[in-house]
């Protein structure tokens, strides 16, 4: 029952106009320049992805100048239910929204709300005195917002925020000050979560180690760190926005993860090759299979050709499937019929985007300083 929310049932009229707010809005916190550089969510042109490859790009810098890195990923109980609303009326007042327009916002957050119907019972109304509209347009923006100021608290660690996932991380040659840095770094954090009335699940909160490969100290030798009376989990790997991440950064979790979503759809257009046209078994095809193909490439489709090869086998099963063709086809010109690319043009794909975007500036911020040119070295 803990998994269960309150979700606002807005009218048409209500969203319309919330648009119109949040465009002004936004606008204003840009133009400002208000809004936390590495907060990637809900905004335009920041994704996950983008939150991956900056964390990512940091821990490969890390280890090419010799420096263990420790991440810790947070998890945080009901982020969006707990905003309590008059520290984000001050927040909002802190950043310039003033006067007619607070007013506004105090309407807009108060004197809601709730209620429970199950089979024909209706339970008693009950007001909400806390948390943002859940399925609105502008709870999102106010969330970043409430969240925005939570890196000023970190002294040494860095900070990568996609709305309530949170991530901190820390590189240093010495682990010991690593360790020393990162969990005084934690309980400023707590101490900001009590503050601002959010809750930080510690059960769930993970901490994983990235070491140079011919580090002096063991790779199987975990760091220890406590935050408050509990002590956080050390792990080999971790899910961070879809993307399974080892301390090797060899992406081998992550592959074997895409390897079974993958078999289930090439097993789900295997059943349905019988009755259905190739135009919908290719919908299908992209439905359960490419996605999967698809999602973060730019990160783990440069990994060993042995680890990808497993990936390249059940794409070419599920395109003979599409095609309703025997077991021993070539692929080749199968792949062109459809217009499905294999998986290393995927790959090639996504590194040509990432580099048109980067030259003409249209990658988020942070991302514009992970490439040297040879401009300015020479």
């Amino acid at each position: 029952m803990g998994n269960y929310r309150p979700i606002s049932l807005l009218p048409s009229l209500s969203k319309i106009l919330e648009k119109i707010v949040h465009e002004r809005l936004y606008s204003f916190l840009c133009k400002q320049d208000i809004l936390y550089e590495n907060q990637y969510g809900f905004r335009p042109k920041h994704s996950t992805i983008d939150a991956v490859a900056k964390f990512t790009s940091h821990v490969m810098t890390s280890i090419e100048n010799k420096c263990s890195t420790v991440a810790v990923f947070l998890d945080l109980s009901k982020a969006f239910d707990t905003i309590d609303h008059q520290i984000l009326l001050n927040k909002l007042d802190h950043y310039g929204v003033r006067g007619v327009a607070l007013d506004w916002f105090r309407n807009y957050l108060c004197n809601r709300s709730q209620f429970v119907s199950y089979r024909g019972a209706q339970s008693r109304c009950h007001d909400v005195t806390c948390g943002v509209p859940q399925g609105s347009v502008l709870g999102p923006l106010l969330f970043i917002i409430y969240a925005n100021d939570l890196p000023n608290s970190l002294s040494h660690s860095q900070c990568i925020l996609f709305a309530d996932d949170t991530t901190i991380y820390h590189s240093n040659q010495n682990d010991n000050n690593l360790c020393t840095d990162i969990e005084n770094d934690l309980n400023i954090l707590a101490q900001w979560f009590y503050a601002n009335k959010l809750s930080l699940n510690v059960q769930k909160t993970n901490l994983i180690v990235f070491r140079p490969k011919h580090s002096a100290i063991n790779g199987d030798a975990r760091i220890s760190m406590k935050l408050g009376a509990h002590h956080i989990t050390s792990v080999s790997s971790v899910k961070f926005l879809g993307v399974y991440i080892d301390d090797g950064l060899e992406w081998t979790e992550h592959i074997n993860h895409v390897v079974k979503r993958i078999s289930s759809g090439s097993y789900a257009i295997n059943s349905a090759k019988r009755f259905l046209s190739t135009d919908n078994l290719r919908l299908l095809y992209h439905s359960l299979v490419h996605s999967h193909l698809s999602y973060g490439t730019i990160l783990w489709g440069a990994a060993y050709q042995y680890k990808l090869h497993r990936l390249d086998i059940i794409k070419k099963r599920c395109i003979r499937n599409v095609c309703n063709v025997s077991y021993n086809e070539h692929t080749s010109p199968l792949f062109r019929k459809l217009a499905i690319p294999k998986l290393k043009d995927i790959y090639k794909l996504q590194l040509c985007k990432l580099m048109y975007f980067y030259v003409h500036d249209k990658l988020p911020t942070p991302l514009l300083t992970i490439f040297i040119t040879n401009a300015e070295i020479h």
